[in-house]
């Protein structure tokens, strides 16, 4: 492993952003990997326990601050991190404060880690967060305990997978339209699956890669669900 160092990477062209959230979660090869080419780490609140797991400092923290060891605040404090700190009577989650904080650095593909898990209503929560229409010009990817969840908008998506996995797609928003998927065991070509459908649930990928395209809605994939 690598010594903790701060990243000193400023807004490239093509940003790609890690956000570590509260929630636990096992630390991956692909997450290390991630954290290590990330452009800018965002600690949300607790998330930054997580950051030396990862041999990295934090570039940003943000939230109320309350979940934070005071210790590792105070650390923090001595280095090179923005620090944002908001009221614990605040309207957004710590969560959200920090997705807009990716926005506003010009973010263009944000991975998020702590998310899922833990309790119910903050899992949810946390995934219909990033279905907002404020972030229609971003796709997400959330790292899980064995699989990977994308919240993806209009467009055309190649993901990677291995042969077999459980692929299932879910919409998060009232319909997803005009949806083509290859490189799986039940394609569909030129459909819509509105909110609510089980249509979408328990496919297998057949290849070691996915193809989805779609005109308009939020699409929520998660990759590896056996």
């Amino acid at each position: 492993m690598p010594t903790l160092s701060v990243s000193s990477r400023k807004g490239p062209p093509d940003m790609k952003t890690l956000i570590l959230a509260n929630g636990d979660f096992p630390i991956s090869d692909e997450l290390y990997q991630i954290s290590q080419t990330a452009d800018c780490l965002i600690a949300a609140d607790g998330g930054a326990r997580h950051a030396t797991n990862l041999s990295r400092i934090p570039d940003v923290l943000v939230g109320d601050l309350d979940s934070i060891p005071t210790a590792l605040l105070d650390q923090f404090g001595k280095k090179e991190v923005k620090i944002s700190r908001y009221s614990t009577r605040k309207d957004q989650t710590d969560l959200e404060l920090a997705v807009d904080q990716a926005l506003a650095l010009d973010s263009t593909e944000i991975f998020l880690a702590g998310l899922l898990g833990g309790r119910w209503d903050m899992t949810l929560g946390n995934i219909l967060l990033l279905a907002q229409k404020k972030y229609d010009k971003i796709n997400f990817t959330v790292l899980g305990d064995g699989s990977v969840w994308k919240i993806l908008r209009r467009g055309t998506h190649h993901l990677q997978t291995r042969c077999g996995t459980g692929v299932s797609l879910l919409p998060l928003s009232a319909v997803v339209e005009n949806i083509s998927l290859s490189g799986l065991e039940y394609p569909l070509v030129g459909e819509s699956l509105h909110l609510g459908t089980s249509r979408g649930l328990s496919n297998v990928s057949t290849g070691t890669s996915v193809d989805i395209s779609f005109a308009s809605g939020v699409l929520l994939v998660i990759i590896g669900t056996e």
